[in-house]
């Protein structure tokens, strides 16, 4: 049964945590939002998918509501939410070290939108403690808004899958590919054929893109190592060796 939960950042944030059922745990992830200016919170549609989806896959799932959101407190700002990003992951990573004090369970980080760019900034600033990043339709350049950009993606050493739709209105597979060289992450892009922002009839096959990124990736695989990951989705893009 989902647990509702409450733990610290700047303020007070409430989610949702879920353990798989009958089946022994493989790992944890947490999944942030999309904006909260549109409307994003825990119980958006992805998210509420890709939390599901990894949950019946064996791992400890949790989804949370930025700042401001739902009954988290605080204040919205569009820069200071990787630390909501930080705290859940802090949180999960307790929770998990409680299941299995003896041997610690990986973690991964996964973000949809707006939770992407919070995911991306707050990724190096952990240490080891996220061991893959999946990017869900990560807007690189955002309009009218105060957004932070993707500092701290540079100091993370783990594995980043990037989701793109093909048809995105708000994001540029070509762009997104671009700052991941830039930031020198070790990276693959799947580009889901058809799929706008909203991924409107593409949720289930994402949902099982992350998980199995993260099942995969839990195992110690090197993205290169992970046989037809984009398959599901039709289009594969890989970063070239150097």
């Amino acid at each position: 049964m989902p647990d509702h939960v409450y733990f610290q950042s700047d303020d007070r944030l409430e989610g949702i945590l879920e353990l798989p059922e009958e089946r022994p745990v493989i790992g944890g992830l947490v999944v942030a939002h999309p904006h909260p200016l549109h409307g994003g919170t825990m119980a958006q549609p992805l998210v509420f998918r890709i939390a599901r989806t990894a949950r019946d896959r064996g791992m400890a799932v949790l989804r949370f509501n930025f700042r401001e959101v739902g009954r988290s407190q605080g204040s919205y700002t569009g820069v200071d939410e990787h630390r909501d990003v930080q705290a859940a992951v802090a949180y999960l990573r307790q929770r998990l070290d409680a299941m299995s004090p003896a041997s610690p369970l990986p973690l991964g980080l996964a973000g949809y939108s707006f939770g992407s760019v919070q995911s991306a900034r707050a990724s190096g600033r952990m240490g080891d403690m996220v061991q893959a990043l999946a990017l869900v339709a990560l807007v690189v350049h955002w309009e009218g808004y105060r957004v932070g950009g993707l500092e701290g993606l540079q100091d993370y050493a783990g594995p980043v899958l990037a989701v793109c739709g093909q048809l995105d209105e708000l994001v540029d597979p070509a762009a997104v590919e671009e700052t991941l060289k830039d930031y020198g992450v070790d990276y693959r892009m799947c580009i889901v054929k058809g799929a706008r922002h909203t991924f409107d009839h593409q949720k289930p096959e994402v949902a099982r893109l992350i998980a199995s990124f993260m099942e995969e990736s839990f195992k110690g695989l090197r993205l290169r190592e992970i046989p037809g990951l984009c398959d599901s989705v039709q289009g594969d893009q890989t970063a070239q060796p150097s």
